[in-house]
């Protein structure tokens, strides 16, 4: 026996720190959530490290905090050891560090009772409160640790891998086949905190337990055997072999989380989604729901990434009769499904083209099996709600200029309560639809010039009004150009003069059943103006209050209605803050709002700081003379229109107040919206009511609100509501249980639903929502998230 020297102290680092490497990579593979970290069983207190050159180390103090690499200046070639005893028997050619052993290196720390290497084999065994810990906070612990010099095999007992996000691995005895392969006997692994704020166990929110873990990090799985998931250390669900994707993996196949439900029209409804990684770049998801009192439904969502884009398309199918919202089947069996389908593409730096193809047998099939995220906005153009839009287009776009070309079908999907659709044949075709803007990069007397053009073809295979005779043919080109400049005094008064010039030209063919010449209108539009603001500013301390009058007058010839020019792009016209200082407050082309007008108003704005704020904009609009074409009680009609008031405030943290309404001269609201949003530590939520006399369809009134209430930590309620106060009933209602930490959040809810759509009544489902912190996974995952 002798003194370590040199060379051989540099050995015994070496091998210490490179056989505790490959246990460290189970520790870093195994993240997921943020918690936590299990208690470090630190034996003895070292003094600050010494340099190996000093041969032998001293007696030990309380230990601090294990430093990185960069804070022990180490860097990745430097390492240090410490011991009580450092002994090296060189008959036996074995050297052994005991007593607080510590040994740094790369980054990595090992800490032990003892340490002993094997010089002839290269195998490191390390006993007694074994720890390897990373620099990013990854940890393994062990009572007994066995590597050989290649990491291709070892063994520990008592093990268990602790990654810095949380997640834990732990076994009585865990085995390393090979480079990749892991062993883990008598296994549990949770992503969950498993220690309370003062040190002492608690129960993870949810863990599987194994008689045998497998980690292959070549295939990037971890197989379990003889599984047993557990909620709160009660045991949910047995599983002979269940596997899931390893945590160092970034996606892999696997199985996504179920939705369940119980409704009236399906029954009992499970239905479980599989996600196929087909490539990097290529994804599909499987989801089969399974339903007790309906034929089963397939869905299927697929996903292509390419250089340029991205392609997507979500289809479903089944094969069975139509039923009601009580479950009762009527009419054939025959073939139901959908597609929704995606994709956007870059050619170059500034043209691009996309399309969307959305298409169902069936009006009600997404309500019917509850399929999600339907009417979302899936390309260029957008849509009502209960109607489907595919299209497809091309788009140029640079800095001063904007052209687009695209072609448009419509799907209806309204029905009425005898279950009668609407024809989808008496919505137009819509080939091509051209839109172009091009603004020179020079100033014209002074002022912005911009060019704007459209033109657009529709062709109706039905009429509206007689489905027997062929439908509207219209077809329109509008070249426009506009002007303005901004002129602001010393005083603040800002002055915006502009000018519009438009020239319509329009093709009508089959204007009604019994109107079907083919005519030609020409029409050219005007307008002159001018924009007038003049804020006034006062500070006082950290309080900043603004008054802004603010004035638009508008001077165009008076424009009537052309019967032979019909109405396709401005049946929607809507009158508040965002419109009041517009020149022309339709919608679309078909309609122009001509004549001589003012509007006027003034906005109030009073900033506290810190986020802290309230505004107000009241306004309305004076006319030489009332224009027809707006709709009824939008408050346009008259030479003089209603009040529009806006105003919104932020007064506290988490509290934010808004509201507008339309009103007129009596007094009386037209149009009235008034919202509330809140959040605190224990709760959050809205409330809105919403009054709307302005639509043709009619008067409605609603009020609806929502609210999450934890009455402790972990447990809430939940409560949603719609109310309907025309009809004086309830459209929906969901009341129901959270409990939610940082590794699960589970709802049951109760849902009832009073709207009448087609054949779908009153309806009750009860909804089971579970999201959890899963391997390979940050944060709460289900499949919609996928």
């Amino acid at each position: 026996m002798g003194d370590i020297k040199r060379p051989g102290a540099r050995a015994v680092a070496l091998g210490l720190m490179a056989g505790s490497a490959a246990w460290v990579a189970l520790a870093g593979a195994a993240t997921a959530q943020n918690a936590g970290e299990l208690p470090l069983r630190v034996p003895g207190s070292p003094t600050p490290l010494l340099p190996f050159e000093t041969h032998r180390v001293v007696t030990h103090t309380p230990a601090i905090a294990t430093p990185t690499a960069a804070e022990d200046g180490l860097g990745k070639t430097g390492f240090y050891l410490e011991a009580d005893t450092v002994v090296r028997d060189d008959a036996a050619n074995v050297w052994t560090a005991r007593g607080g052993v510590e040994a740094r290196y790369k980054g990595r720390t090992l800490r032990a009772d003892e340490v002993v290497y094997d010089v002839a084999t290269g195998a490191v065994t390390a006993r007694g409160h074994v720890q390897v810990i990373e620099d990013n906070g990854a940890a393994v612990s062990a009572d007994h640790m066995v590597l050989d010099d290649h990491m291709r095999a070892g063994f520990a007992l008592g093990f268990s891998a602790h990654g810095p996000d949380n997640t834990t691995f732990a076994s009585s005895v865990a085995i390393r086949r090979s480079a990749s392969v892991t062993e883990l006997d008598r296994a549990i692994f949770t992503p969950c905190d498993i220690c309370a704020a003062n040190g002492s166990s608690i129960t993870p929110s949810w863990s599987i337990q194994a008689s045998k873990v497998i980690q292959d990090h070549e295939h990037h799985l971890v197989f379990y055997r003889n599984a047993v998931i557990s909620i709160k250390g009660v045991p949910v669900l047995y599983a002979p072999v269940f596997w899931t994707p390893d945590p160092d993996s970034k996606r892999l196949s696997g199985l996504l989380m179920p939705l369940l439900a119980s409704t009236s029209s399906r029954g009992l409804s499970y239905e479980q989604p599989y996600l196929q990684v087909i490539s990097p770049s290529q994804e599909l998801v499987v989801s089969p729901q399974i339903n007790t009192s309906q034929n089963p439904f397939l869905n299927l969502k697929w996903l292509e990434r390419f250089y340029s884009g991205d392609l997507q398309a979500r289809v479903g199918y089944t094969y069975s009769q139509d039923f009601d919202s009580h479950g009762s089947r009527f009419g054939p069996e025959t073939s139901r499904s959908y597609i929704l389908a995606d994709g956007h593409f870059d050619i170059n730096d500034d043209w691009s083209w996309g399309f969307a193809l959305d298409r169902a047998s069936d009006p009600l099939i997404f309500e019917k099996y509850d399929i999600r995220s339907v009417f979302s906005d899936q390309g260029l153009y957008v849509t009502d709600t209960q109607r489907l839009l595919s299209q497809i287009f091309a788009v140029r776009q640079d800095s001063n200029s904007y052209l687009s070309i695209a072609a448009l079908d419509f799907q209806g999907l309204r029905t009425n309560p005898a279950g009668a659709t609407e024809n989808s044949a008496t919505f137009p075709i819509v080939a091509p639809l051209i839109e172009a803007r091009y603004e020179p990069n020079l100033e014209i007397l002074g002022g912005r010039m911009r060019f704007l053009g459209s033109a657009v073809v529709l062709s109706t295979p039905d009429s509206a009004i007689d489905p027997s005779k062929p439908g509207l043919d219209d077809r329109r080109a509008t070249a426009e150009a506009d002007w303005q400049t901004n002129v602001t005094f010393d005083n603040g008064l800002r002055l915006s003069p502009f000018l519009d010039a438009r020239t319509d030209i329009y093709n009508v063919q089959n204007l009604s059943p019994t109107n079907t010449a083919d005519r030609s209108i020409e029409r050219g539009l005007g307008t002159a103006g001018l924009n007038v603001s003049w804020p006034f500013i006062k500070q006082a301390g950290d309080t900043t209050i603004v008054l802004e009058p603010m004035a638009q007058l508008d001077l165009s010839p008076n424009v009537s209605l052309n019967p032979n020019i019909p109405n396709t792009d401005s049946v929607v016209t809507a009158f508040d803050e965002t419109n009041l200082f517009s020149m022309d407050r339709f919608s679309g082309f078909d309609l122009y709002e001509g004549g001589q007008r003012a509007n006027l108003g003034g906005r109030a704005t009073v900033d506290w700081g810190d986020g802290y704020s309230a505004r107000l904009l009241v306004g309305r609009t004076f006319r030489a003379q009332a224009q027809s074409g707006f709709p009824r009680n939008t408050g346009l009609n008259g030479q003089s229109s209603d009040w529009v008031v806006a105003g919104d405030t932020t007064p506290l943290d988490g509290l934010s107040l808004f509201g507008r309404t339309l009103l007129t001269d009596a007094l009386q609201s037209e149009l009235t919206e008034v919202g509330i949003d809140y959040a605190n530590s224990r709760s959050r939520g809205y409330l809105r009511y919403d009054d709307d006399n302005t639509q043709i369809t009619g008067r409605t009134r609603d009020i609806e609100g929502a609210e999450d209430f934890f009455v402790t930590k972990h447990w809430g309620v939940t409560l949603v509501g719609v109310r309907d106060i025309e009809l004086n009933k309830w459209r929906k209602t969901d009341t129901g249980l959270i409990y939610q930490d940082d590794c699960i959040r589970a709802e049951v809810v109760y849902q009832q639903e009073d709207t009448v759509v087609g054949r779908l009544g009153k309806s009750d489902a009860v909804l089971f929502n579970l999201k959890i912190a899963t391997l390979g996974g940050e944060g709460y995952t289900d499949a919609d998230s996928r």
